[in-house]
């Protein structure tokens, strides 16, 4: 019982900023908790979408607590306002978590839900009230896979079906070359997306693969390739991250990879990371990426295993390092990164593992 009431007493301390996280290594960045609800379950919250340092959404998931947190999640809400948290309802009875959100502005802010049985929903928020815009069109269950928000007349969402384009009155489906599970934008004729296998560009009117070349070598033989990340900032520094796994599974060797974009040609980016302990197979992941403001990146990284997830830094210079973000010396599974406007802090959104059976969403500030 002490053990229980201790950590709501340090949840709720940290919460209100009444105590610190503990401080990180010397030559660590440090990552500070700006705010974390407990919705009393398996919960995360797992997209940030930064309009201004005053004005921030994050999105994440709840779900019920059992032996192995697999009960039925909800899609959660909360926003900054530059003053106060607070928590926001999303529209009806939905199922699944958030899986992407973006806005153009203020008042057309989307979020695009997903879930273990194909449910999907857009939901839109016109600066008053959120509303369910994608159901009717799309029908009950597009599966999709991810959301990007262009302008007002100008939102993707992207599913098992293909691509839905809305022109600012409805949803108009598009079959695409592939299907994106990442995407990142530099303009609404500059955007990037990735599948689990293939990279495309969208120059405003068609999208077209594009080939990695060496840089990131297509599957072939023994060999793999499967891409879990994708950051454009812009026409010429774009990044591609993966693995290259042999399939020979006596060997199970595994390879992080990642490339950059220069405007004109694709290169292999060595990026230093530890071998996996002892006889694991498990590989390292790189998942979402964003400036950090002064002309390098920051990369989330999930070891092998069930280890807490890092946030690894490559200056301009191509000098990297790794911070572990903790809350209170727990350890945090991290599933984004936003660069908030207008500063150099980059926020992440994840959960605080409480327990096996119980985590906390978080969303922490590298200032």
């Amino acid at each position: 019982m002490g053990g229980i009431i201790g950590g709501v007493v340090v949840r709720m301390l940290l919460a209100v900023g009444l105590i610190a996280a503990p401080s990180p290594p010397a030559g660590q960045p440090g990552w500070e908790p700006v705010r974390m609800h407990s919705y009393g379950g398996c919960d995360s919250m797992t997209d940030i979408v930064p309009l201004s340092r005053t004005n921030v959404w994050v999105f994440g998931r709840t779900e019920p607590v059992d032996d192995e947190c697999a009960g039925t999640a909800h899609p959660v809400a909360q926003h900054w306002d530059g003053r106060a948290w607070r928590t926001v309802g999303l529209p009806g009875r939905i199922y699944g978590e958030v899986g992407s959100a973006g806005a153009s502005s203020p008042d057309n802010l989307w979020a695009f839900t997903a879930s273990d049985t194909g449910e999907s929903h857009a939901l839109r928020f016109d600066g008053r009230r959120w509303m369910d815009a994608g159901r009717p069109a799309m029908g009950s269950r597009p599966n999709l896979s991810n959301g990007m928000v262009l302008g007002r007349h100008h939102v993707w969402a992207f599913g098992d079906s293909g691509g839905w384009f809305w022109n600012g009155r409805t949803w108009r489906h598009s079959r695409l070359p592939l299907t994106p599970v990442k995407t990142s934008v530099v303009s609404q004729k500059d955007v990037w997306a990735i599948s689990c296998c293939a990279v495309a560009h969208f120059d405003g009117q068609v999208w077209r693969k594009v080939p990695l070349g060496a840089a990131i070598p297509a599957g072939t033989g023994d060999w793999s390739t499967s891409l879990t990340g994708v950051l454009a900032i812009a026409k010429d520094d774009v990044w591609v991250f993966g693995n290259r796994s042999e399939t020979n599974a006596g060997n199970g060797r595994d390879q992080v990879v990642a490339a950059h974009y220069d405007g004109h040609t694709w290169s292999p980016v060595e990026v230093p990371l530890p071998a996996p302990a002892g006889t694991s197979a498990d590989p390292w992941r790189l998942g979402d990426a964003v400036p950090d403001g002064r002309g390098g990146i920051r990369v989330i990284a999930n070891p092998p295993g069930n280890a807490a997830s890092r946030v690894l830094s490559r200056t301009a210079a191509g000098q990297w390092s790794t911070s572990i973000p903790q809350v209170a010396g727990k350890a945090v599974d991290l599933w984004d990164l936003a660069l908030i406007p207008g500063t150099r802090e980059v926020w992440a959104a994840g959960g605080v593992r409480q327990s096996e059976r119980d985590s906390t969403s978080v969303v922490l500030a590298l200032r």
